[in-house]
């Protein structure tokens, strides 16, 4: 019943909103909005709608796509910068739709970012609310083949520079092994990329005992050098973009999860620190979040100031492929519970007042700051999605709005312009 009725309600919002994301007539937000959703409404046959809405009230009632959500074309990332909500096409869609809220209350889409392939990270540089940065790393990764990056101005909505890197400097052993980047972030003149090794032909990964960090001259966009180490494993997971965040003073931490996205784990979960302005890793640092208090597997976090990440860590066992279950559990993101991340103290604190979940898979986290309040969603053993508001000083979380959908892909505050 619960499959038939999602059925229904995808096929009711594909006739109910006949917007697309190019439509001159967008769809009028309720007054003073200033929450943005990016949300999946996913059928029985496993195909997913991706929309995007506003609306001023997170925490009560119900949240409707019927009648204003904006319907995007094919697979929907989401990532915010300045007072900009961005909707990432991948999967074989390499468009960035760019959503603000209008002095008439009005979400308004600019949809004149097209790149050259999808992209694989994107976010704002320096918290100014000017630049943002992309990468795109490209799928037949053949010697012959360049990483390629980019920076948006996000007054104008346009790609102002862009850059390129011979794949091959970046993995030599190009004829056996392939990358996927999972995070990126900007810290002084230089841009950290955080990627793992899975073999060419199949999605196993054998690489699980390093931990690699390519860094880069920004924004010339030329390779500095790439790190590994070995007391973890690969930073990151599949598509989560969580592999590396950065502090105020300009000091980056690599988050391994050894567990979503892997084939196997050969190292603990934990988090080492690459101190600011220097291209190596902190002998001296070494964050074992599986062994401390109320610790685990970081899956999906973001950064909330005071090196602090807000988290979803997961206590699941992995169950690699063993020839006869496919993949396992390698791409489920299960057992996850809310969680504050002291990156300084080493520290792991619970969040009360939300439930044990499973989340999305490979996606970045929903999840954004207000102060001290974090906004993430939640879908309960039924599959009714709720919004989650964390008060960051207290770690407790006060249950919202349903949200009518599948998942919630991504969740900002947009000021009116």
């Amino acid at each position: 019943m619960k499959t038939i009725l999602k059925s229904v309600f995808a096929a009711s919002l594909l006739l109910l909103n006949s917007c697309s994301d190019d439509d001159d007539n967008a769809p009028v937000a309720p007054a003073a909005s200033n929450f943005v959703l990016g949300v999946g409404v996913t059928d029985s046959n496993f195909n997913t709608s991706n929309f995007v809405l506003a609306t001023d009230n997170v925490m009560s009632g119900t949240i409707s796509l019927q009648g204003q959500g904006i319907l995007q074309d094919g697979y929907r990332d989401y990532a915010t910068g300045g007072n900009t909500f961005y909707s990432i096409g991948g999967l074989g869609v390499t468009d960035v739709n760019a959503y603000s809220i209008a002095a008439d209350s009005t979400l308004q889409v600019r949809n004149n970012l097209t790149f050259p392939l999808q992209i694989d990270g994107f976010r704002e540089v320096d918290d100014t609310g000017n630049t943002m940065v992309g990468i795109s790393v490209p799928q037949d990764q053949t010697a012959n083949a360049a990483i390629l990056f980019y920076t948006v101005d996000i007054a104008t909505n346009t790609i102002e520079t862009t850059g390129q890197v011979p794949f091959s400097s970046v993995n030599p052993d190009v004829a056996n092994s392939r990358i996927f980047t999972t995070g990126m972030q900007v810290s002084g003149d230089k841009l950290y990329q955080t990627f793992y090794l899975i073999n060419r032909n199949d999605f196993n990964t054998p690489n699980t005992d390093t931990q690699y960090v390519a860094i880069y001259n920004y924004p010339e966009f030329t390779l500095d050098t790439v790190i590994s180490d070995t007391r973890f494993g690969p930073a990151g997971a599949f598509n989560t973009r969580s592999g590396i965040f950065t502090t105020a003073n300009g000091d980056l931490y690599t988050v391994s999860n050894s567990n979503f996205g892997f084939t196997q784990a050969t190292k603990p979960a934990g988090i080492l620190r690459i101190p600011a302005g220097t291209t190596s890793f902190d002998p001296n640092y070494t964050f074992n979040t599986e062994t401390t208090a109320n610790g685990g597997k970081i899956i999906h976090a973001i950064s909330i100031g005071n090196g602090r990440l807000f988290a979803a860590v997961s206590s699941k066992v992995l169950e690699g492929p063993d020839g006869t279950n496919g993949f396992g559990n390698v791409y489920s993101d299960t057992n996850l519970r809310l969680a504050i991340v002291d990156l300084l103290n080493q520290t792991i604190t619970p969040v009360s007042g939300a439930p044990e979940y499973t989340g999305n898979g490979g996606r970045s986290f929903a999840a954004f700051q207000d102060g001290n309040l974090v906004y993430s969603s939640i879908a309960d053993d039924n599959g009714v999605v709720n919004i989650y508001r964390t008060n960051i000083n207290t770690a407790t979380a006060t249950k919202g709005a349903v949200v009518e959908g599948t998942f919630v892909g991504g969740i900002a505050k947009i000021e009116l312009n």
